[in-house]
Formats: C-alpha cells, structure tokens, sequence
C-alpha cells in the first residue's frame, strides 16, 4: 500500500522537480520501504561476513606459526566484530517491531519503520565501507626477535670460580685489539650459561648495539649458523638464495652495525667466516678508520682449535665448581635441607663423584630430590659402577655430551690413549711412564719404531686430549689425571669395546667372571683387595691385563691362569706377593710389555720364555738376582730396574746381550758394578755394547771405576748418580739430564774420564754434595764454558768451594745462561758466587730463585755485573749468614 502510493507520487514529479525534491523522497522513503532497507543492510552484512572470512583464516594460520598480524589488519577484525554483532544486530532485532499497525491496526507505525529505515540505510553504507577496507595484500609478518632473547640465563649461579672468568671476558670485549675471544673447557662446565650472562651484561652496560647468537652441532651447517645470526637481526632470507649470497647479505647488515657481538657457541671444527657471512680480514684497520666493531666470542672443548684454528687473541678456561659451591648447587636443588642432613654421607660421595661438573650436578640433584633413601642409594651405587644410564636424565645431558668429546678425536691414536687412561685411573693419578709402556705394547701407533718416537707421540696425544678438555694436568710432571665424571663416561665407552674397568666393589669375584664370560679384549682391576683369581683366565681375545694391589698384596695364581690367553701383549701386576710366577706366563708368546712393579719375587727366570717382549719392568720388586735367562730377550727395548735395593747380582754380560735396548732405568738400585771385566758381576763396560741405547739411570759408587767412555752414544736422557753419601734426590725438577756427584774425594779422576765430562756439559740439574778438591765450579767442573744448557744447580756440603764462578781476570764466556734456580747449602768457605767480573750480559740472565742457607762466610750475594744480569729473578732467600755486608757488590 505503502509502495503504491510512493510511486504515484513520484509519477505526478517532473524529471527536473525529482532532483531538487530528492532528499524529501529520500526521507518519505524511510517510511514506506523500511523493508528494502533492512534487506539491502542484510545483503551487505553478508557479504562483510564472507570479507572476514577470507582474512580471519590466513590470519588464524600465520598466528600459529608465530608471525604478527598487523595493527589495522586487527583493527579491521575488532570493527568487523563490533559491527556485525553490535550495530547490524540490533537493527535486524528491530525488524519485527516496524512491522506493528498502531491505531488498533488500522495504519502502519510510520514513526518507527522510519527511524529504523534510516538506520539500515545509514549502516549498510558502513557494512560496504568496511568491505572496501578489507582488502589487505598481507595480513601478518615474522617479528623481530627481541634482542639476546634466546640468551637469557635462568638462576645464573654467581660462585667465585665463575666471577672470575666472567669479569674478565667482561674486561677483553672492552679492549678493541680483541676480536676473538676463546672460552674453553670440558663439556658440561658450563661455558653456554656464561657466555649468555655476558652477552647479558654487556648489553646492559652499552658495550655493543646489538648481540647475536648461534649454536653450534657436531657437524655445523652454514644455513642453520646464517639462519640463527639472521633471526637475531630480524632479517629473512629467501628460499631460493644461495648460500654464497645469503653470506654476502649477512656480512652487509653486520657491518651496518656500529658495535656488534657475535658469538658462536659450541664449536667443533675450523669455522670459515667468510662463506658464513662474518665480518672478517683486517679489524684493526677497520676499527680505526669507520670506528666500527665486530667482536667475536667463540665456546669450544678444543683450546687447540681457538688458538691455532679460529686465531683467537685472548683465550679464557672455566674451571670446575669447588667442592663449597658444588654443595651449595646441589643443596639448592634439592631444595630440602632436612634431606640433605638426613643423607649427609650419601650426599657427600655423590657431590664427590660428579666433581665439580655443573651439568652431571645438576642432573643427578634433579632426579634425586623428589626421591627417599632407597633411590639415593641406587644412585650412588650407579656412580660407583659407571652405570651412568640408570640415572634418570644422566645419559643424554653428561654421557651424550662428552662422549661427543671423545667422538670428535680425529685420532684413533688419541681414542685409544684416552681408553687407556680409563682403564688405568681409579682416583688415582695416571702415570705417563705407563701409559707410554702399555701403549707400545698394545701397538697403538703407526710409524714410530723407538720409544723415543713413541714418547714425543705420547706426549703430543696427551697434550691433544688436554686440548679437548678430556684430561687435566697432573700434581706432578710425568702424570695426568682425568675428571671423575670424565672417567665415569670413558670406563662405560670402553666398556662398549670390551674394555673394562673393574671397580674394587663387593662381589668382586663375581663380577670377573662375568667379564671373562664376555670374551673381553683388555681387564683392569685397579687397586683392589682380591686375593684369589680364577684358575684359568681363558680370554682368547684379551690382549690386555692389568691388576694393582693394596695392602699385603698376597695372591695365588694358579699355574693354569694364562692357559687359553695366549694372544695377550700387555701383562701389569702391581704390589703382589708372588709365591712364584705362574708356569703358564710362558705360554704367553706374543706378550710385549710384562709389568712386575713392587711385586716378591723369587725365581723370574721363566721371564726368558717371552722372546717378543719388548719391555720389561721389575721397579721397586724385591728380587735379589738378575737371572741369565733374561739375556735371552734380545728384543727387549727397556728395562727398568729402578729401586730394586736387593738386587746384588746381575750375571755377566746379560746386559750385554740386550743390544736393542733404548732404555735401561737403574736407579737407586743395583750398585755392585765390577771394577774389572770377568768377575761374577756386571761390568760398566757392558753399557758401551748398547749402541741404541737413549736413556740411562744408574748408580755408580765409585768414579774410579768409569770406563773413558761411559756410553758409546749421544743420551737424550739420563740420571746419573757418581759416589757415596747423598740419598735420594734433593729436588725433581722434571728436565731430562741429571747428574749427582756426592762424596768424591778425587774429582780430578772423574774430570778426566771424557765421557763423564760431556755428560757434565749437557746435564740441566746437576746436584754437587761433599765433594773436594774443588774451589769453584765453572772452572773446574765445566773447563770454564759455563754449563751452557745447565737449568738447576744444588750445592751442598762442600766446605772447600770459594766461589761458583771463579778466575783471575773477566770471565768471558756466557755463564749459566739458562740456569733458573742455585741453592747453595752449608758452603761454609763459600765468600761470593762471582769472584771475577762477567762480561757477557747472557750471563744468569734467565735466573729465577737464590736460596743461600747456612754460608756464614758469604761476603756479598751478587756482584755489579752479575745483579745486572738478574732481570728474571723472582726469589732470593738467605739464611744463617755471618760475614753478609751487602746484597751487590761494586767490585
């Protein structure tokens, strides 16, 4: 009705009226067709809802991948959202309520359909205006990362032993001639967590404008290093970039950087920077003409591959937790105090044995602090056992991780040795000596075909294994030692080859014989109280065998023992009390290396069966006699009589016989050399017979009984001890050429054996007690040339000695030129050290240490041109003096 009379009144309006009276039909309109309004409103509402769709689904799904959505992207949404549910909504609930007649339904509700009307019409235009608004091209992008974000550090522990060596690398990044920084240690130390509080704190003090960071893997894929350093710098690569071009859009935007830190965590091998995309080449050039700054920080096992591979300038070491902080860490997790107190003792061993090693730590904390007794218990007895697997979480965070340690050894050498000091460490240092002995034996190395070879390699894969962080520095010289959770992991690689380390644990017998039941390759039983061994071995395959005893050390060993073990190279008792030597140790045919060390013996002349044997040591046994039958190893390489005090007899010409021997070792030992050749024991003679012959240690009672020539060859190494009185060795200096003259009452007799004078002239410790006949060393002792390669020199008791250095006129020669410490005690003539003035400035130029004690007619400690040379001295230390007026002399 309404619709009929709107179109006859438009029809009576002329086409040039119909403009100027369009708004008043406009307005009339609202009244009589609310109804096309509301469905025009609903058409258009429908299609603002099929817009949202197609931008609410790709939104939903970049959302779940981590990428933002863009600010009027989401504005768009929440005004879509308001308006559909809000305005629109309310307009089309309305709809019925314009329909109602007022006037008891005789007229339509005119007032109502046309504020609804207009409403509709009103909100349409704004349904189509946001239909027009929603054409988005890309609705989210990938954030930036927030800065160091994945760097964060939870519960940095600030111990001593870690504030040290953070404020230090602290203090390198400040310094602009470093751009490569080392942090090295063993896996597990926790070098991650300080490089990160670092990046931390650097950030925080303003040192660089930006860090970036990249974890490293075994095996390092360049994509994966550019992805990570471009994701801290919100950069993006495209898929079909290159990796060559990716490294040359990285390198731009890092040099764009003002200050930059870079650090790559964890590496492995020789990193190249350049196909990664780093800033490399001439930094100080760089850092000097566009003030800008690339430092790096690199984390590795390897300080080898920082110094020599990665060319780091300043290299930093994280040393274990002490054993406080390892309590207070381990405490902290637990988080249990009454626990801990109730469990002191297991507590305690159980901090033992992960040895200051945060991760085995904090692992072992973590799985026990939830758990009673029992569990801690079971713990304990796993660590004992190097069953690290039983502990929860202990095989992927401390085994995977050193294992990968032991894994990246290019070296097979190096593994093998690494085993090797497995099978030999029980919290016990392991000596270096030994490792040398059974690694030949065992024929780890390629190539070498002396012992002297054989050493330089040893000590060139220890120094490898150093390197890695796999061993550490021994207490002394000739030993190393290995991290007790270290040990752990390596005693359960080697298990998994067959090698086994048995722990001296209850069950001990038992638990041999299931290790021969594996047909095991190498056993060691370190240290341990068993007194019965099988009655046969039976081991085809075992080439190894190791046995340490303490206490008495009694032991029987059946004469069956060996029978079925014939393949065996590597044969060690230690400490035993051998009623006799097993009948069946002849059958070992391929045995090389046999070890007796510390063991009663009697008759060991079953030993000359072993024609293959290559090293023999009867150290610090108790036999008395050197049989015959041992002239019969003419392959034996070393021999190693050391501290056998009983022995009084060695049979003539045996030694002779051994003419490949490299290395005789006899110190504090066998002193009954005959003065004459043909008598019923060995003659010094013999020794010139040894025409391979490189190390030397013996003892020699009597200089008049030196032949000419001692040796026939030049010793790499000796210790050389020549006439009565001094014990044992004052100092052990750790050098390769010592020689002791004590109590000699006729040292013009040995001056003039010419080979005990070149021997004199390449000694580096040289020990002088009681001798006479000289007054001053120099030039009596060296022909005054000045001990050129002498080291350390200790003088004691030799009451005629006037000076060290002593002639009429300037000594022109250089005078100890290396020599690094003079202990001079109870010279009691001694009046100066320098009588004469030296003219060459090399002179002592490289001493560290004086100790002067108990020579009360020392008138002056240092003369003028002495104390000028003195520029290394570290130490001066006198005591007892009498006539001292001055420290330096003007003469």
């Amino acid at each position: 009705m309404a619709e009929v009379g709107m179109a006859a009144f438009s029809s009576i309006v002329s086409e040039g009226a119909r403009s100027l009276f369009k708004p008043i039909i406009r307005q009339i309109s609202y009244m009589f067709k609310y109804q096309s309004y509301i469905d025009e409103l609903k058409d258009k509402v429908k299609r603002l809802e099929y817009k949202r769709e197609r931008v609410e689904i790709p939104v939903h799904q970049v959302t779940e991948q981590g990428d933002e959505i863009y600010k009027d992207v989401a504005d768009w949404l929440n005004s879509v959202k308001e308006f559909t549910q809000g305005t629109a909504k309310s307009i089309t609930d309305d709809e019925d309520g314009a329909k109602k007649f007022c006037f008891k339904g005789l007229c339509p509700n005119l007032i109502s359909r046309y504020k609804l009307s207009k409403q509709a019409a009103k909100a349409a235009e704004a349904a189509a205006s946001l239909v027009g608004k929603g054409n988005f091209s890309n609705v989210s992008y990938r954030p930036t990362p927030k800065r160091a974000e994945h760097m964060e550090v939870k519960d940095f522990a600030a111990f001593d032993s870690r504030m040290k060596v953070f404020q230090d690398v602290v203090e390198a990044l400040k310094d602009n001639k470093h751009n490569i920084i080392g942090v090295y240690e063993m896996g597990g130390v926790g070098k991650t967590t300080l490089v990160k509080q670092v990046a931390k704190q650097v950030m925080e003090d303003n040192l660089f404008d930006e860090v970036v960071m990249a974890e490293l893997t075994q095996n390092p894929d360049p994509q994966k290093i550019q992805d990570q350093l471009a994701s801290d710098l919100g950069m993006k690569f495209d898929l079909n970039d290159s990796i060559f071009h990716r490294a040359h859009q990285l390198c731009q935007r890092l040099k764009k950087e003002k200050r930059i830190l870079i650090i790559l965590d964890n590496i492995w091998t020789k990193l190249e920077f350049d196909k990664i995309g780093i800033p490399s080449g001439n930094v100080e050039k760089e850092r000097t003409d566009d003030k800008r700054r690339c430092t790096i920080i690199i984390t590795s096992r390897s300080r080898d591959l920082l110094c020599i591979d990665m060319n780091s300038q300043k290299n930093f070491s994280i040393d274990s937790l002490s054993r406080k902080e390892v309590l207070q860490l381990f405490e902290k997790i637990v988080g249990d105090p009454t626990k801990i107190y109730a469990f002191q003792l297991i507590a305690d061993e159980i901090v033992e044995r992960c040895g200051g090693l945060p991760v085995a730590l904090s692992t072992v904390a973590n799985a026990l602090k939830t758990k009673e007794l029992d569990f801690w218990k079971d713990a304990l007895n796993q660590l004992r056992s190097s069953n690290l697997g039983e502990i929860h979480g202990m095989q992927a965070n401390v085994y995977t991780s050193i294992k990968l340690s032991y894994d990246s050894l290019v070296s097979e050498e190096a593994k093998s040795l690494f085993l090797l000091c497995g099978l030999l460490s029980e919290d016990h240092a392991i000596p270096v000596p030994y490792l040398l002995r059974y690694s030949m034996g065992m024929g780890y190395f390629k190539n070498v075909y002396t012992l002297e070879e054989a050493r330089s390699r040893v000590h060139t894969l220890i120094d490898k294994l150093k390197f890695s962080c796999l061993l550490l520095d021994g207490d002394a010289e000739d030993e190393v030692k290995i991290h007790d959770v270290i040990r752990v992991v390596v005693v359960s690689i080697a298990e998994e080859l067959l090698m086994f380390n048995i722990p001296n644990v209850a069950g001990l017998e038992k638990k041999m014989e299931e290790t021969i039941q594996e047909d095991p390759i190498a056993i060691s039983l370190p240290y341990i109280g068993i007194q019965v061994l099988p009655e046969r071995l039976q081991c085809p395959r075992l080439e190894l065998f190791l046995l340490h005893t303490e206490g008495d050390g009694s032991m029987q060993v059946s004469d069956h023992f060996f029978k079925g073990t014939e393949g065996l190279k590597v044969l060690n008792f230690t400490g035993i009390h051998f009623s006799s030597l097993s009948s069946s140790l002849g059958r070992l045919i391929n045995l090389q290396t046999l070890c007796l060390d510390g063991c009663r013996l009697k008759d060991i002349a079953i030993v000359g069966e072993l024609k293959k044997l290559e090293i023999l040591s009867l150290a610090r046994s108790n036999i008395d006699q050197l049989p015959l039958e041992i002239g019969q190893l003419t392959r034996l390489r070393l021999l190693d009589l050391s501290n056998c005090q009983r022995l009084k007899v060695i049979a003539p010409n045996v030694i002779s016989k051994l003419s490949r021997l490299e290395e005789l070792y006899m110190g504090d030992g066998f002193k009954r050399w005959e003065k004459v050749e043909g008598g019923s024991n060995a003659n010094l003679v013999e020794l010139k017979g040894l025409t391979r012959l490189t190390t030397l240690e013996i003892k020699v009672p009597d200089e008049e009984i030196l032949p000419r020539n001692l040796v026939s060859v030049e010793l790499q190494r000796y210790r050389i001890r020549i006439g009565q009185g001094m014990g044992l060795w004052p100092v052990k200096f750790g050098t390769s050429r010592s020689m002791m003259l004590a109590g000699l009452g006729r040292v013009s007799i040995l001056l003039k054996k010419y080979g005990t004078k070149m021997l004199l002239k390449r000694t580096e410790d040289l020990y002088l007690d009681k001798l006479e006949g000289v007054l001053n060393d120099v030039h009596e002792l060296d022909d005054g040339e000045g001990f050129p390669r002498l080291k350390h020199l200790y003088e004691r008791s030799c009451s005629e000695i006037l000076h060290i250095v002593g002639s009429v006129g300037g000594v022109r020669c250089k005078v100890f030129p290396l020599l690094e410490s003079l202990t001079l005690y109870e010279l009691i003539n001694l009046e100066a050290i320098c009588y004469s003035q030296l003219k060459e400035d090399q002179s002592f130029s490289n001493l560290r240490i004086i100790n002067v004690l108990f020579c009360q007619k020392l008138k002056y400690l240092f003369s003028f041109s002495m104390a000028k040379n003195l520029l290394r001295l570290q130490k001066v230390e006198v005591k007892n003096y009498r006539e001292l007026k001055m420290i330096i002399s003007k003469c």
